[in-house]
């Protein structure tokens, strides 16, 4: 029972995590950067997914670093600490290239991911970070579908 409350609290966080982006652009219209939410209506949702996303991630072997620059991301607003949150949230983003690199499988979302970077270049740091966050959240969904697939199968037999 524990494992199957688990597995749809990851599912609604991972959910959350890809949502917050298009709730952000159809609230707020084309920003700069995702973390131009502090001061609107959006702040909360901001806060509360950043949260549940760091600890979600706390859980993760190799995903304790992420999980820390995403906490610290949201406790330092961009308006109030502008260069201790842009530093924060460019080690966030860097630090996800280690656990997704160790991976065994889904080598190939690294490279994904990379292509965030083209996308900066060509359409701004707000839809590099809708590429990143789409590209994490696509990779945990399919480790927990993965997840439950294996002990689902493991119980049945």
């Amino acid at each position: 029972m524990l494992k199957r409350f688990d597995f749809f609290v990851r599912l609604f966080v991972i959910i959350l995590a890809l949502l917050q982006p298009y709730i952000v652009y159809w609230t707020l219209g084309d920003i700069k950067a995702l973390s131009l939410v502090w001061g609107t209506p959006l702040e909360p949702l901001f806060i509360t997914t950043n949260a549940l996303t760091s600890y979600y991630l706390f859980s993760m072997k190799r995903w304790e670093l992420p999980a820390l620059c995403l906490l610290l991301l949201t406790a330092f607003s961009l308006g109030t600490y502008p260069i201790i949150h842009d530093v924060i949230a460019t080690c966030f983003f860097v630090s996800v290239i280690y656990p997704l690199y160790k991976t065994k499988r889904l080598k190939f979302v690294l490279w994904i991911y990379l292509l965030s970077l083209l996308v900066g270049y060509l359409w701004g740091i707000f839809w590099m970070e809708v590429w990143g966050i789409f590209v994490m959240c696509v990779y945990h969904l399919f480790l927990i579908i993965y997840k439950k697939l294996l002990n689902t199968r493991k119980n049945s037999n």
